[in-house]
């Protein structure tokens, strides 16, 4: 290959990657490298190439190479960055981020990843910090402000109404003007509705998992689901769950104006968003009110900020009428609750306590790491200190850095690090065993575990949670109630402590309260799918014609 052929096979390489054609642009770009392996571009195109390919191992060695070979390279050092984070290795990706803010400073969108690493090791303000600074630099960007108003969520020192605040902000810069409403179809309660679901989540996932268990019970005779699904990848379990509607359009890579025809030319008389501000949203194409009704559940715990979303179904448990002032949408509360627990498909069984079996008395949390918070963290060292024979296992990236970084912070409150058990995530029925290694599991506050909670209730394993004031802090009142376990929410911080205590010293009457649990909680209404299904009939027939 001579020197105009290799700059062909380069850009040819390079055009393809930017059509979103990664594993064509592979072949290309290896030439490439074979024929100059000295050449940084080619060695970072290609490593761009691989990782867009899901071959992130592969690429992680060329993207090092490409820096060895010209550390001057910005794009370099942020797509490694992006690599070592796909990868959990989140601390070198901080100092890979870094490295190209010092190429780069005050570049907002090297700010932004490097806030999302911080996020990732459970550090919210670093991660807030850095997404006000890029937002401070660049503020049209919807992704980034997205981002900070969910870190903002998991930091225990900032307040509901300047949460509440921050989303309204996110639908005044980003709601644009309200487009002419979707006409809304003639209703005159004899004909089904048409009711549209629109996520990026309708895979192996919380989301999609609620979701089929309620497309499964609907009466189709009242209602008929169509289904606008933003992602791209395809197993067998979305295959199934396809099969459950009628009508399933993939709008993944589709631009909003498109989207929005479709939705129109459905003729919908509601749309729900099961999204909000999680990876993968349609929130542009929400603002452009394609369907003549619309309202948000479920995926998202929180505020859409968006005037075009009518409603926001929830529950009175998890939003009481003191949460009203926290919502651009109106509330429309289901009478038992705001969504449904769709159980894994593989499980192992519930196992016996184990400081029933001799071992010692052992509390934990297997949320994602980002939820344990500084009041958390504070509230938790004092449960270790007061009984210190006990001990906490943590769910943790697979990454030395985080697990750092949470003995730091128990530090500060004097735990000894002997009390701490780090377990990384591995695949489900794993992260379901690590239920059996736990007597008392500890909701994260202020922002609580939903499905985590549910798949604890499901493992027989009881959960002590904090009330909260709002919705994203109330998630576990609902579910504890739901199987008859109001005495395992505490009011205040002190009481969350001395219940902890109490639970620690009878454990023979927190197995008796915990015998039975998997059994309580499939006869509790979150997991009555075929009453769920007929309450959020009526309710969107009610909003329908209200």
């Amino acid at each position: 290959m001579d020197s105009d052929s290799f700059e062909e096979q380069l850009r040819e390489g390079e055009e393809r990657l930017a059509r979103g054609q990664a594993a064509e642009a592979v072949s290309c770009l290896q030439r490439c490298v074979e024929l100059r392996p000295d050449d940084a571009r080619a060695r970072l195109s290609l490593g761009q190439a691989l990782s867009e390919s899901g071959r992130d191992a592969e690429a992680l060695g060329q993207l090092e190479q490409a820096i060895a070979l010209d550390a001057s390279q910005v794009r370099g050092h942020i797509r490694l960055g992006n690599v070592l984070r796909a990868l959990s290795r989140t601390g070198e990706a901080v100092e890979a981020y870094g490295r190209a803010l010092e190429l780069r400073p005050a570049d907002p969108f090297i700010l932004s990843n490097l806030g999302n690493a911080w996020l990732d090791l459970g550090e919210s303000g670093r991660a807030i910090d850095c997404y006000r600074q890029s937002l401070t630099i660049f503020p049209d960007a919807p992704a980034t402000h997205s981002n900070l108003i969910f870190a903002l969520q998991y930091d225990s020192r900032i307040s509901r109404e300047e949460i509440a605040i921050a989303h309204r902000e996110w639908g005044e810069r980003f709601g644009g003007e309200l487009a002419e409403p979707a006409e809304r179809p003639e209703y005159d309660g004899r004909r089904p509705l048409r009711v549209g679901f629109l996520s990026a989540d309708f895979r192996y996932h919380p989301v999609g998992r609620m979701a089929s268990a309620v497309w499964q019970h609907l009466d189709r005779e009242r209602l008929i689901p169509i289904v606008y699904d933003n992602s791209s990848d395809e197993t067998p379990i979305k295959q199934r769950y396809r099969g459950l509607v009628e009508c399933w359009h993939n709008i993944a890579g589709q631009l909003d104006a498109e989207v929005v025809q479709l939705i129109r030319s459905d003729r919908l008389d509601v749309l729900l968003d099961f999204s909000g501000h999680t990876s993968g949203n349609r929130l542009g194409v929400l603002a452009q009110k394609p369907a003549p009704v619309q309202a948000t559940l479920f995926g998202y715990p929180n505020t859409t900020g968006l005037s075009a979303v009518d409603y926001r179904i929830t529950d009175a448990v998890a939003d009481p009428a003191c949460t009203e002032s926290l919502y651009v949408e109106r509330l429309y509360r289901l009478p038992r609750t705001a969504w449904v627990y769709g159980p894994p498909d593989i499980s192992p069984e519930p196992g016996t306590l184990p400081s029933l079996e001799g071992k010692p008395f052992t509390f934990g949390c297997l949320n994602n790491p980002a939820k344990i918070s500084e009041a958390a963290v504070r509230a938790w060292s004092e449960i270790l200190q007061a009984c210190p024979e006990s001990r906490l296992l943590l769910l943790v990236r697979n990454d030395p850095a985080h697990e750092g970084l949470l003995l730091e912070k128990f530090g500060r409150h004097d735990v000894d690090e002997s009390q701490l058990i780090f377990a990384a995530k591995g695949p489900e029925p794993v992260y379901l065993e690590l239920h059996n290694q736990i007597d008392l599991m500890l909701d994260p506050f202020p922002y609580n575990g939903g499905v985590t909670t549910g798949d604890c209730l499901w493992m027989g394993t009881p959960i002590l949670t904090l009330a909260g004031d709002s919705y994203v802090s109330r998630q576990g009142v609902g579910l504890l109630a739901g199987v008859g376990l109001e005495e395992f929410v505490a009011a205040n911080r002190e009481d969350l402590v001395a219940k902890a205590v109490g639970w620690v010293a009878a454990p023979g009457r927190l197995a008796e309260r915990a015998a039975g649990l998997q059994e309580r909680f499939q006869a509790s209404p979150q997991m009555d799918h075929a009453g769920y299904a007929r309450e959020l009939e009526s309710a969107l027939r009610e909003i329908v014609t209200a």
